[in-house]
C-alpha cells in the first residue's frame, strides 16, 4: 500500500504549498498523516473487530478511508501547466517571456496573487499600465 501512496505524495504535495514554506509544510503534513492514520490503524481495526465481531470490519474500514481519500483528491487544486505557488513561471525563450508579460492580466494559468512579488511591484505595474510599446519585464 505504501508503494502506491508515496509517489503520489511527491507529485501532489509540492503544488499545495508556497515555495518559502513547502519543505516544512510537506514534512508536517506527511508525518502527521502517518502518525494519525498509520499509528492508530491497528488499534482502530482491533476495536472494530471486537465491537462488531466481524472479520470483514478491516475491509469496511479500508473502503471508508479510501472513499474519504477519493473525496479529498477530488478537491485538490489542479496544478498541471501552472507554476508552483510562490515561484516565478519559467519560459524557454525571450519570445515566450514577452508573450507571458503581454497576457499576464488575462491569462487563466497565471495567478499573480501567488507570485513572490514585493509590494513595490504593484506600484510599478500600475505606472506601466497603458503605456504603448513593448512590454517591460519586471
Amino acid at each position: 500500500p505504501v508503494a502506491f501512496s508515496v509517489p503520489n505524495l511527491a507529485s501532489a504535495l509540492p503544488a499545495l504549498f508556497p515555495t518559502e514554506h513547502r519543505y516544512s509544510a510537506m514534512g508536517i503534513a506527511y508525518n502527521l498523516a502517518v502518525a494519525i492514520f498509520g499509528g492508530t490503524a491497528p488499534f482502530i481495526i482491533a476495536s472494530l473487530i471486537e465491537l462488531t465481531g466481524d472479520d470483514m470490519a478491516i475491509a469496511y474500514y479500508l473502503m471508508t478511508v479510501a472513499a474519504v481519500a477519493a473525496v479529498a483528491i477530488w478537491f485538490l487544486p489542479e496544478s498541471a501547466r501552472r507554476h508552483l505557488p510562490g515561484s516565478m513561471p519559467s519560459v524557454d525563450s525571450e519570445e515566450a517571456a514577452r508573450k507571458l508579460v503581454e497576457t499576464q492580466d488575462n491569462n487563466p494559468l497565471l495567478d499573480l496573487a501567488s507570485l513572490p512579488f514585493e509590494s513595490s511591484f504593484e506600484i510599478a505595474r500600475a505606472e506601466h499600465k497603458g503605456r504603448p510599446g513593448k512590454p517591460t519585464v519586471m
